[in-house]
């Protein structure tokens, strides 16, 4: 039984090789978008642990803790956690806050820190006494590999904590 010569079934050299070339761009699209934002997580992880270090550093120190000596802390503690990028650190405080409202929130100062740093005056709610607090704002600006990523996202990375000191 003699088939037929049907040239579209005869001439399949090379066929993968062209569904290869079509899909490989897409595919290392994709992967190079995986790698991107895993870089990126990364990076955010080690800018949270140099705002920890920072936010460690203010609670043991107390209310007497200097805003260069925080800032300096948030810094060192993402390059030693392996962040290569600049970091930027704000920090403002520490100053007397009344805590309010649910989820609690820091209302306007009451007072200032008296030169023994400690915190005076009263707050709208009679159960709560003013307490002194630092807020720790730490970014830096993601570089991706891929150009279109800064089009679709921030590269900005934004990290930040507030904490009462003791």
């Amino acid at each position: 039984m003699n088939r037929p010569n049907v040239p579209s079934l005869m001439n399949r050299r090379g066929v993968a090789a062209i569904e290869f070339a079509l899909i490989a761009p897409l595919l290392l699209f994709f992967l190079a978008g995986i790698v991107d934002f895993g870089l990126l997580t990364v990076g955010r992880s080690q800018l949270a642990n140099g705002v920890a270090q920072a936010a460690q550093y203010a609670l043991l120190q107390g209310p007497s803790v200097t805003a260069a000596n925080v800032q300096a802390m948030a810094t060192s503690g993402s390059s030693r956690a392996g962040l290569a990028a600049t970091v930027t650190a704000v920090i403002s405080g520490p100053a007397c806050y009344c805590v309010t409202g649910e989820p609690a929130a820091l209302v306007a100062p009451s007072t200032a820190l008296t030169a023994t740093f400690t915190c005076t005056g009263t707050c709208p709610s009679p159960e709560a006494a003013p307490g002194a607090f630092l807020t720790i704002t730490a970014s830096f600006v993601y570089q991706p590999l891929m150009p279109f990523y800064s089009r679709l996202a921030s590269t900005t990375v934004p990290e930040s904590v507030t904490v009462r000191l003791q």
